[in-house]
């Protein structure tokens, strides 16, 4: 099957599936990207994930440099409109719906229900993406000291990336 349209399959997919944020979808585009089709590896999949974090924008775009891997710029273009077209089209449906049943109660119930989703797949990502990442004592470290300024202060993620960038380049070469 043509590259192009097995990332469409792929993206489009995982757009509308990663519904309370983006990432909610990374277990299952780690599996998509790097064990089931082999475009990236997962040590690339974790520096991508990481860009993405560090550029404006939903995380998820980092879904452009899995295109321009596979494909060039060709192959970027496809990813992105593959993982936010869909996606939005559903928003805007959704949201014409959600605002003529505004008074529905099952409204409720759906939105108390899917939170826990949402946090189980948010911790399912964290594990994914740790899978591509240096191990050993300095790594762990590393991982420790983001974990406690994340939760203990008010650093941003791009200057908590930064700065175990900075570490890592000391620690782990």
């Amino acid at each position: 099957m043509n590259v192009y349209w097995r990332m469409i399959q792929v993206f489009s997919v995982l757009s509308v599936l990663g519904f309370g944020g983006g990432k909610g979808i990374i277990p299952q585009m780690h599996h998509d990207v790097v064990e089931q089709y082999h475009w990236i590896t997962s040590s690339q999949f974790s520096e991508f994930y990481t860009i993405g974090k560090l550029v404006p924008g939903p995380t998820t775009i980092f879904s452009a440099l899995i295109g321009f891997t596979v494909a060039g710029i060709s192959g970027a273009a496809v990813a992105l409109a593959a993982m936010f077209v869909p996606s939005s089209a559903l928003m805007m449906v959704t949201d014409k719906l959600w605002t003529k049943w505004q008074n529905v109660q099952w409204k409720d119930a759906i939105a108390k229900g899917l939170a826990p989703v949402i946090v189980g797949l948010v911790w399912s990502s964290v594990f994914t993406i740790g899978r591509g990442v240096a191990h050993g004592v300095g790594a762990y470290a590393i991982a420790a000291a983001v974990t406690v300024l994340m939760l203990r202060t008010k650093l941003s993620a791009p200057a908590l990336i930064l700065l175990s960038g900075a570490a890592g380049i000391a620690v782990l070469r």
